[in-house]
């Protein structure tokens, strides 16, 4: 089913409404096939180790993916078709808590890789050097940076689980909420002036935040696909709803999607979305806890640097000689603003305490060195004769 995608696989846009109408039949017909039946628990039963996974560990999970995304500038498509591999494996097999990282990154890598195959393929690239957006991430470093409790071997064996059970093709392409998404906004491309059009890509960013959230499950993607669309639109002025209206209801009977369903729908797509809304005067819902893990020979090169100062503090040069001043910590580390002078002024208004030839001469005669080697000549004083030794 060749869909055009601007955001999700990096195929151009062609319109086409016969070509489009068609793409739209075929993923109605297999909207069923990949659609997930989530029947997660908002909390858990009990503590033990037969504890069911709930909402709130997967919204967890799903975030993780989310990250995992933005650090490897991966596409909408990958993180989504990973999301409805995990729900959907979640929805046939019973897993435990302890599980379900290792369900999620093994969803994640696979998806990865199928997306990559199928870049290769539409792109003709059998031979050629892959891209740096075509490099599948390592299980290894998936490990590490989504810091779940697994092994790179166990991200290869639940990943041959996860495609066991979901009789994932190689190059099958899943039809999720994005292929909707994408098709909508083709045939929209059609009717609507591009001043009107939604931004494809502002589109897919939310419509992943909606998918991090388990709520989800319980709409058809050909739906909820419509509802973030009709929630996006709603944003334009009066004067041209009656053309945005027109072209929604023509879409809705296109799509076949009920209003009853659309309705609940809309409100739940709107609650998911309202929080992003102020969302720097609100904390975030989900916040992945990191622990930076240091090796000694690290922790043995890092210095403090909180306390350290750009400038070093002003030395008192008029203070008597052999007096050590003390300071407190604050003005330790807050220097002085000193004007400058010249070193003619600064040496002549020195009190006489400061140590003269005189001093530094008979200072010199009662010292006693432990070599004969004489310190006399650094401070231009005249050497004794060899007869007044």
């Amino acid at each position: 089913m060749e869909v055009p995608m601007d955001v999700a696989g990096g195929k151009s846009s062609c319109p086409d409404v016969s070509l489009l109408m068609q793409n739209l039949q075929q993923a109605l017909a297999l909207e069923a096939k990949f659609q997930p039946k989530l029947q997660l628990p908002s909390t858990a039963s009990n503590t033990g180790e037969s504890s069911e996974i709930t909402s709130a560990m997967r919204d967890g999970a799903a975030h993780v993916l989310r990250c995992l995304k933005v650090w490897y500038d991966l596409p909408s498509a990958v993180l989504l078709d990973a999301l409805n591999m995990m729900d959907r494996f979640m929805s046939r097999m019973k897993a435990r808590p302890k599980h379900l990282s290792c369900i999620a990154i093994s969803s994640f890598h696979l998806a990865a890789c199928q997306w990559v195959e199928r870049v290769k393929k539409n792109s003709g690239e059998t031979s050629s050097i892959p891209g740096p957006l075509q490099v599948v991430p390592e299980p290894q470093d998936l490990v590490t940076i989504s810091q779940c409790k697994c092994t790179a071997g166990d991200i290869n064996r639940m990943e041959k689980i996860v495609e066991a059970k979901l009789a994932c093709l190689p190059q099958e392409e899943p039809v999720t909420t994005l292929t909707f998404l994408n098709l909508y906004h083709a045939l929209l491309s059609t009717t609507l002036p591009i001043a009107l059009q939604p931004d494809l890509l502002i589109l897919s960013c939310k419509l992943e935040t909606i998918c991090c959230d388990a709520n989800y499950a319980a709409f058809p993607s050909s739906v909820l696909a419509f509802a973030l669309l009709f929630v996006e639109m709603k944003c334009h002025q009066t004067a041209i709803e009656v053309i945005i209206r027109d072209v929604l209801l023509e879409l809705q009977r296109l799509a076949q999607v009920k209003d009853d369903m659309l309705n609940e729908c809309v409100r739940m797509v709107s609650s998911i979305m309202a929080p992003y809304d102020g969302y720097a005067q609100s904390n975030p819902s989900h916040r992945q806890r990191l622990t930076w893990k240091l090796s000694r020979r690290t922790l043995k090169q890092l210095r403090p640097t909180e306390k350290l100062v750009n400038v070093l503090p002003t030395i008192e040069e008029n203070r008597q000689f052999g007096q050590v001043q003390k300071r407190s910590r604050r003005s330790r580390l807050t220097p002085h603003k000193v004007r400058p002078v010249s070193p003619g002024a600064v040496l002549s208004s020195l009190p006489l305490p400061f140590p003269t030839k005189e001093d530094l001469t008979s200072f010199f005669d009662n010292f006693v060195a432990a070599s004969p080697y004489t310190f006399r000549f650094l401070y231009g004083l005249e050497e004794e004769s060899p007869s007044t030794a």
